[in-house]
């Protein structure tokens, strides 16, 4: 007997963003493949499930049609980038009939009934794959961790046949936004009549009015400015919310936004390394000739996600 083929493309995780520190554990369901987060703050950015198939064949011995099979599953070799060892394997069977308990986490072992004179059996492999933060130190990219799958006649007889497989993921830094300044409109005179505005240029900063709105000189005026971190060159996209609200009490004046950027865009460098991107907000104010007088503020929210 031997075991003949591992799927190629499982268990793959797809795109994962890392957690900024401690690790993060994925568990690859047996049954359906599907992926759950068990633990941590890391994050998968692909979507779908990742079924892990092992094909076991038996070929012209009469054994074939009468003999069980004793399988043991484990961790081998030395992880790659930012995954660790497998761990927690479970199994779920296809066309194979599992005839014994099933023993240990890692390794397992357990046995399948007679496969039959040239024919195969079928069955799924679960496991569990930690996948290390930002403070680990280890390189993004691709992340890499191997197991193996073993076939013997009995338990005390030396393997017949084996194989192994690797679970895989691109691991990207955690994307990151922060602020190094906010939106600030100065100080602005009211219209004596009438309505007007005043406005921070997303690009530069500079401030401009529109309409009765009368300018302040020598007053303290600024641009949001923000500055994206993450995996480099990976796409992203950037959401600036279209108006917010400043208040006074319970007076309200309603800023448009604007932005240097917005929708999707690309993070400097390349995978492997660090990437940022910079980006402005401004804003227009409206203001009246019945505008209550007194200092206004509010808030708004940027938002950062991978692509």
């Amino acid at each position: 007997m031997s075991v003949s083929s591992i799927t190629a493309n499982a268990p793959a995780l797809g795109d994962v963003a890392s957690a900024a520190s401690g690790i993060t554990l994925f568990r690859v369901t047996a049954a359906s493949g599907a992926i759950v987060r068990v633990s941590g703050a890391g994050a998968r950015i692909s979507t779908g499930s990742s079924l892990t198939t092992v094909t076991v064949a038996c070929g012209e011995q009469d054994s074939c049609n009468k003999t069980n099979a004793n399988i043991k599953i484990g961790n081998i070799g030395t992880p790659a980038g930012r995954a660790g060892a497998l761990g927690n394997f479970t199994v779920a069977m296809g066309s194979a009939t599992l005839v014994s308990d099933i023993d240990g986490t890692d390794p397992i072992a357990f046995t399948i009934g007679a496969i039959g004179k040239n024919s195969t059996a079928t069955f799924y492999v679960g496991m569990d794959l930690p996948i290390s933060g930002d403070d680990s130190g280890k390189a993004t990219g691709a992340a890499i961790s191997g197991f193996y799958v073993y076939i013997a006649p009995s338990r005390t007889t030396p393997n017949s046949g084996s194989t192994s497989g690797r679970a895989t993921a691109t691991v990207r830094r955690p994307i990151t936004v922060s602020k190094s300044s906010d939106l600030n409109f100065g100080t602005v005179i009211r219209p004596r009549s009438g309505s007007g505005t005043v406005s921070i240029d997303a690009a530069t900063g500079a401030r401009s009015f529109t309409g009765g709105a009368i300018n302040t000189p020598n007053t303290t005026s600024a641009r949001a400015v923000y500055t994206i971190g993450g995996e480099g060159g990976q796409a992203f996209s950037i959401t600036v919310p279209q108006t917010f609200a400043m208040t006074l009490g319970s007076d309200s004046l309603t800023v448009t936004t604007s932005a240097t950027a917005a929708g999707a865009h690309v993070l400097s460098s390349s995978l492997g390394s660090a990437g940022t991107f910079g980006f402005g907000v401004g804003g227009t104010l409206p203001v009246t000739n019945t505008t209550v007088t007194g200092a206004y503020s509010g808030s708004f929210n940027v938002t950062v996600n991978y692509n």
